[in-house]
Order: structure tokens, then sequence, then C-alpha cells
């Protein structure tokens, strides 16, 4: 073996202990990958099969991440995305669950379903100005989450979005929302309050079902269904929160739904001008 040969096989040997730069060539055990810049997408194809990859750089060539990308990479703990990334594909990052804070690029306008199911350990997310959605299952089994700021852009709130991020204890939902789907908030353990926007016209099926420390709701306008179980196991529940003038919509909204212990609930608010 001649001595070049020796020197290209150690370089090698040190690249796949440590990182990768992907280039048409598949490498296994690496901790680091850093794509290169032209490339318009990323897919589970550019990832590494194992368990081992920590940090991931994605050039601003690239406009989305296909769905199930990194789907379990369990020691991954940092992401940098650029701008000009548009699309986060379902269950993308889904599993990653040493992943602590993820910053999404501005120019983001769709995160798929479950894009970030599992991250147990993801405390921070920077929203993009731009989403209309927060889809079935974004956040879900995000134990930790508790900075979250929902951008004035998102209409509608899928099932079981922000189920059991148990660590959630203040959520500002935009006068925007028109939509909040069941299980939205499911066992948000330390949620203490929200505001139900104006648009929204029903709370659905154990959409704050188990936020037991939940003891105000404060509804902007006139919601029309609220489901027998939407508020199930809210013990610590005090006031319902509603306009001037529309105490007599929700004694009837509750009583068509068997909820009248609820009733004693009904505290009318003046409107802000």
């Amino acid at each position: 073996m001649s001595k070049r040969t020796k020197i290209i096989l150690i370089i090698i040997s040190c690249i796949v202990a440590v990182g990768a730069v992907v280039g048409g060539f598949v490498l296994h055990r690496v901790t680091y990958l850093s794509y290169p810049e032209g490339k318009d997408h990323i897919d589970y194809r550019d990832v590494p099969d194992n368990i081992l990859l920590r940090e991931v750089d994605i050039p601003a060539s690239a406009k989305f991440i296909s769905r199930y990308t990194f789907y379990f990479c369990e020691s991954l703990r940092k992401v940098h995305m650029k701008e000009g990334m548009e699309q986060i594909g379902a269950r993308s990052f889904a599993g990653c669950r040493k992943l602590r804070e993820v910053n999404i690029p501005s120019t983001v306008w769709y995160i798929g379903a479950g894009a970030f199911r599992f991250c147990d350990n993801l405390q921070t997310v920077t929203m993009p100005p731009k989403l209309d959605s927060i889809r079935n299952n974004t956040f879900a089994y995000c134990f930790r989450l508790h900075d979250f700021t929902m951008p004035d852009s998102v209409v509608y709130i899928g099932t079981s979005a922000f189920d059991m991020c148990a660590e959630l204890n203040n959520i500002e939902l935009p006068n925007t929302v028109e939509y909040i789907g069941e299980s939205a908030f499911f066992d948000c353990a330390m949620l203490d309050s929200i505001t139900i926007p104006q648009k929204v016209k029903a709370l659905r099926h154990m959409t704050f079902g188990n936020c037991t420390n939940l003891q105000h709701i404060t509804f902007l306008g006139r919601v029309d269904t609220i489901h027998p179980m939407a508020l199930h196991k809210c013990d610590n529940l005090q006031e319902l929160r509603i306009p001037k003038g529309t105490k007599w919509h929700y004694r009837r909204v509750l009583d068509r739904n068997n909820m009248s212990e609820y009733k004693d609930m009904l505290v009318e608010q003046k409107r802000k001008r």
C-alpha cells in the first residue's frame, strides 16, 4: 500500500468517526452532517442509518425537508436551518429526543403533521410568521415545551397538536384562529388560563381534557358547541369568562350538552374597545 493511499484512508476514517460532508456518498457512524450549497431538498436517503447524529447544517439552497427525514435520530441536538427553507415535512424530526431548541426560518410556510412529535426534551421553538396551521400532533409529547409563541397568521390548530405538553404554562392564541381540534391541548397540566379567539365556534372532544391546573377560560366570541368531554378533568376550573350580553347563549349551550354544572362559572365581561 502506497503512502498516499494510507493518508487517504486515515482522512476518510476521521471523517466517518466525527462527521461528514454529503456529496453523493453515504457515510455511516457520523455525528455531524453539513449538506453542500446547491442541494434543493433533504430526505431520509441523505441521512446515515444510525443514532449517533448530533448536529445538522442545512444550506440556504434547500427549500424543503421531506417527511421522516430525521425520524428518531435520538442523539440529534442541533439543527441549523437557513432563510429560504419553505417546508418541513410530516414527522421529519419526530423522535429527536435530545433536541432542545429549534429556530425555524421566517420563510417556512408549511410544517407537516407530527413534525416534532416525541421530541420530549424540546423546550423552545421559534415559529415562522407565515404559518397558517399547527397540524395534527405537531408538538405532541413534547413534555418540556414551555416557551412557545404562536404566529399571528395561524388559522387552524389540529388534533392533538400540543397533546401532553406538560410544561406548557402560557400560550396566546391569535385572533386569526378559527379551528381548534380534538385533544389539541390534552394533558397540558401546567396550563392555567387560555383565551379562545372570537372566530372559534366549537370546543371539541378533549380539547382541554386533563388540564388539571386550568382555572380560567376567556371566550372572546360566541362558541356554539362545547363537547361534554371538552373540559374533562379540569378540576380546578373556576371561571368561564364570556362577553357581556351572552350569558343566555352560553347557558343554552351548556344545557344542550348536559354541562349545567358549569353555568355557575359563567362571568360576563365588558368588551374591550
